[in-house]
């Protein structure tokens, strides 16, 4: 079968909240079991260097539906009327659109990211949406303080340690109430999303139609809850762990807080979960085998991002991503990517940015080089030509090695990072006056004094004082920081940096 755009008909594009790429099996896993994605990785593309820019969930989100990067120009927001949204283009065109998710931050309200979707299903309970249940009563039996570790609620004494450790019981307390039913993973957030899938697809869906189809799962984001903590079995991935399963740990520092066999242990409850999402992705995928789908269907599985899991490579001392440290273990995501007449089995090297990934789409539905404009009733109507993306197809069919000789990520008004084939520098915004200076980003200080600048209750915006700079090659996940060494590459890599947001700030 060859690449021909006419025989597309759909896209489906399936996000994954918080997956770290290594811990996928097509992404070099020796242990985690995840046989849906890694046979669909052998049909597809993979993409071994994609990175998120602006981070985390929301700004993902922005820059995945806008195509345009977020770094440069603001973080936690809502939509706003000048951003034009895949939906926006697709107004008033012959696609049907439809919107599955429970990723509770996409729903805040005013926010705005289920604008211009004709079909909307909201699976309500997960994180930011979880208080609602706040009231409900809480079986006796189901204690908050037995789904954490003793050592991060209790000093020696038996009282709670600090607000953070009340904050942890609160939010496990609230979890518990909506999940104390649960008696299977079919019970569980990501089965939900994925039926109703299935549902939209086999049901729903006006089957003479072309259709683009967002499903977001907020798992395998925690709390870290895989079938046996509920079945109150031992985790197959830790059988001889003895202590409390860990639902969630605080957002603090794990030094002193959580020991390092209780990280492991957590490390083994989301391997668990990622196992259990991959059971109901591959639902997904197997339906659109059935239906006959593949064959003119689209089809991207991404994560937004991934998680600091503990100390060293896992997290840099952190447990959830509570500090904005654009490390590897969280601006590196796993990017699969399914076109019809394009060779499957194939891993690319070259950098790729999220924003990448909406560009492609637009590339494969033939709307790339689509202007705004007024329809024959006088009605706007909107194109791709603000996206600031790189179509993907040239890469995939061998018509080019490479659309980006670098990425960058960070969080805006915080922190910058680029990466490249032999290095990674981080370029923490600690100063006031850095901040607002003109190659940086002006008023990003009020940004900085935002309560919600991720969706992890408790986060700290702590940075260090000095910026980084690490060997990509002998130290990926960035351990040894060497910017005392080579100041000069340090130096240059700063400049660079700085001339690229400065100029996607001009675009």
């Amino acid at each position: 079968m060859t690449f021909d755009r006419s025989k597309i008909k759909n896209v489906v594009m399936i996000m994954l909240d918080t997956l770290q790429f290594n811990y996928l099996g097509c992404y070099g896993n020796k242990q985690v079991k995840t046989p849906n994605l890694d046979r669909f990785a052998r049909q597809s593309v993979l993409f071994e260097n994609a990175y998120s820019e602006g981070l985390p969930t929301i700004p993902v989100r922005r820059a995945l539906m806008t195509g345009r990067f977020t770094l440069p120009y603001g973080g936690w927001k809502p939509l706003s009327g000048d951003d034009t949204t895949i939906t926006d283009i697709l107004w008033g065109r012959n696609v049907q659109t439809a919107l599955i998710y429970d990723t509770a931050p996409m729903r805040l309200a005013k926010f705005g990211y289920s604008r211009g979707f004709d079909y909307v299903d909201f699976c309500p309970g997960q994180e930011l949406d979880h208080t609602t249940f706040a009231d409900m009563p809480l079986d006796p039996a189901l204690k908050p303080e037995d789904f954490t570790s003793p050592s991060m609620v209790w000093d020696k004494d038996g009282n709670l340690i600090d607000d953070d450790s009340k904050q942890l019981l609160d939010e496990i307390g609230c979890f518990l109430r909506q999940m104390q039913h649960r008696r299977s993973d079919a019970d569980s957030y990501v089965a939900k999303v994925m039926n109703r899938t299935e549902y939209w697809l086999r049901e729903r869906r006006d089957k003479s139609r072309p259709f683009f189809l967002w499903v977001d799962s907020f798992d395998p984001h925690e709390p870290w809850d895989p079938p046996s903590v509920w079945e109150g079995t031992p985790c197959p991935y830790d059988p001889d762990y003895e202590g409390n399963p860990i639902l969630l740990a605080p957002w603090t520092p794990v030094e002193g807080r959580i020991s390092e066999r209780e990280c492991e242990h957590v490390r083994a409850l989301y391997m668990e979960k990622i196992t259990m999402v991959d059971k109901w992705v591959g639902r997904i995928l197997d339906s659109l085998r059935e239906q006959g789908l593949m064959d003119e269907t689209m089809v991207v599985v991404m994560s937004d991002h991934g998680q600091p899991m503990g100390n060293g490579e896992h997290g840099h001392g952190i447990m959830r991503k509570s500090r904005p440290w654009p490390y590897e273990e969280l601006v590196h995501v796993p990017l699969l990517m399914h076109i019809p007449g394009v060779q499957g089995g194939q891993r690319i090297s070259s950098f790729v940015q999220n924003v990448d990934v909406t560009a492609t789409i637009m590339d494969v539905m033939n709307l790339a080089d689509t202007e705004d404009g007024v329809s024959d009733h006088g009605m706007n109507t909107f194109g791709a030509e603000s996206m600031q993306g790189e179509s993907l197809l040239p890469l995939m069919r061998g018509e080019a090695d490479s659309v980006r000789e670098y990425a960058i990520a960070g969080y805006y008004g915080m922190s910058w990072s680029i990466i490249t084939e032999d290095y990674s520098y981080v370029h923490w915004l600690v100063s006031e006056d850095e901040k607002n200076r003109a190659d940086c980003v002006e008023g990003a200080d009020k940004e900085m004094s935002e309560e919600m600048w991720t969706c992890t209750a408790g986060a700290k915006v702590q940075m260090p004082e000095h910026n980084e700079l690490y060997d990509r090659r002998t130290d990926p996940f960035q351990l040894n920081n060497i910017a005392a060494q080579k100041p000069e590459v340090a130096e240059e890599l700063l400049q660079k940096l700085k001339l690229v947001i400065g100029g996607l700030r001009t675009t």
